[in-house]
């Protein structure tokens, strides 16, 4: 069955992105996908940038010349009744919490196509009623605990095992990749306390997205740290304090105090953007492949990915669980979020 699926983004919120299309893929195909909201939803601090191109949503980006009109929920009901009277859909998906979309939800039940609604706990029992079938959307899991220590690495999967560094810090090593992790306390002796701190404050504002805690498996924060002549990119995790290196960023740090930048050069951004635009085509079905081998392919000719990025991206698409591919064969399945 085909479905549209129409987004209030003013009123719900990004993060809830996975556990909507997870279950509007259980009811059909979404064959439209948009979502409406001011503005400023859609700006790169809007928090819709992420969800709308990891599940390929179409954003209707709204304004309003004067204060308190509810100009995105207008256009929401327009491409309703469009899809209502004009497209083949066999339903639509509505959602929101807002009690407004009662009406809209009855006339598309009585136009003679099923209607699902979408929201909070609090949606008013109006519109749960008026939807020919209504879901919650489930609330947020609590954080792991950082006691928790994850055994894969992030950065290519591999096993991680415990070691010491050459000033006999605990730390965890990749093996396959060269990778380090270890707590933010071992650069106590590298930076003064201030840049630290720092340190610690811009990674929570979390402004560029960074490789999966070894420790407790939230998203760390991908920062340069600049000592000296010396620029390093460490990944840096907000919540329990984990540090991940690359392969040689570890030895390469200086030990001297120094300034803390939230921007990257364009090796790791690139492929770290690359991996987010590959998993909105890989799951909005724009882009179809059947094997590693083609998936290559394609990456190299379509994408314009460099020879030696290309190992690597694939790697991260399979430990961020987007592909998986059979050993044997190295054909490809493409995973939905949060499967």
């Amino acid at each position: 069955m085909s479905i549209a699926v129409l987004i209030d983004a003013d009123n719900i919120s990004p993060s809830a992105a996975g556990a909507i299309f997870r279950k509007a893929c259980s009811i059909g195909e979404p064959i439209a996908r948009r979502a409406y909201g001011m503005v400023k939803c859609f700006s790169s601090t809007g928090g819709w940038v992420q969800a709308q191109r990891e599940f390929g949503i179409v954003a209707r980006p709204q304004t309003s010349n004067v204060a308190h009109k509810n100009v995105s929920d207008i256009a929401l009901v327009i491409d309703a009744m469009e899809f209502l009277y004009k497209s083949p859909c066999e339903g639509i998906f509505i959602v929101s919490s807002d009690s407004d979309f009662t009406a809209l939800a009855t006339k598309i039940r009585e136009g003679g196509k099923l209607v699902y609604g979408m929201g909070n706990e609090k949606t008013p029992q109006s519109f749960r009623t008026a939807c020919s079938r209504f879901f919650e959307i489930p609330k947020p899991a609590a954080p792991k605990s950082p006691k928790t220590l994850y055994t894969a690495c992030p950065r290519c999967g591999g096993k991680l095992t415990t070691s010491r560094t050459k000033s006999n810090h605990p730390c965890r090593i990749c093996p396959s990749c060269g990778g380090v992790s270890c707590k933010l306390s071992v650069l106590n002796k590298v930076f003064a306390a201030d840049g630290l701190k720092k340190l610690l404050e811009t990674a929570k504002l979390h402004q560029q997205r960074g490789c999966i805690c070894p420790d407790c498996g939230s998203s760390m924060s991908l920062l340069k740290v600049t000592a000296g002549k010396i620029q390093v990119e460490i990944d840096v995790c907000g919540l329990c304090g984990a540090v991940w290196y690359d392969k040689n960023e570890f030895e390469t740090l200086v030990p001297n105090d120094g300034l803390i930048l939230p921007t990257v050069t364009s090796g790791k951004a690139y492929r770290r953007e690359m991996v987010l635009t590959l998993t909105a085509d890989l799951r909005s079905g724009h882009l179809k492949v059947l094997d590693t081998g083609s998936l290559q392919m394609v990456m190299k000719a379509s994408y314009h990915v460099p020879q030696s990025d290309i190992a690597p991206i694939i790697s991260t698409l399979t430990c961020q669980k987007v592909i998986s591919s059979d050993k044997k064969t190295g054909r490809i399945t493409v995973l939905l979020a949060g499967k």
